[in-house]
């Protein structure tokens, strides 16, 4: 059998394969861990959803959701703990708590959550007047204080 030939084909089969491989791995852009915290009148407003809107459209949205403490961890993503560097418009919105759904609800995907306690002051990104700037350096937001 004579392979002279195909040496040729062998190596860019081998190229292509290392060049497949490298793709597949995680050389995009770092996430930045970033934790933040929201009180409204000095009480921790707990179920506060915070979201990040990037200005940069080639970036995704970043969201928490405020602890019994205040405290929150921004993620981009189920898998992405973190945001990517990048200026981005706040929103926060704090479903009113006492509103729960019920059994029935829960299995059907129905329910609605209460009105925002913040009556929608930070609810978009037209409304909002909170910014922030991601840098590498970034660890965590000012404290919003609302």
């Amino acid at each position: 059998m004579n392979l002279t030939g195909q040496f040729p084909t062998i190596r860019c089969l081998a190229l292509l394969s290392a060049i497949s491989l490298m793709a597949g791995c995680n050389f995009g852009p770092k996430l930045v861990p970033v934790t933040g915290s929201v009180t409204v009148k000095g009480k921790p407003a707990e179920g506060a959803v915070i979201l990040l809107h990037p200005e940069n459209e080639e970036l995704t949205t970043a969201s928490g959701v405020a602890d019994a403490q205040g405290a929150f961890k921004l993620v981009s993503g189920p898998d992405s703990p973190g945001v990517r560097t990048g200026k981005y418009k706040v929103t926060i919105t704090w479903p009113d708590p006492a509103i729960k759904p019920t059994p029935a609800q829960l299995m059907q995907g129905l329910f609605e959550p209460g009105p925002d306690l913040l009556k929608g002051k930070y609810a978009t990104k037209a409304k909002t007047s909170l910014s922030v700037e991601i840098t590498p350096d970034t660890t965590a937001l000012p404290p919003y204080e609302l």
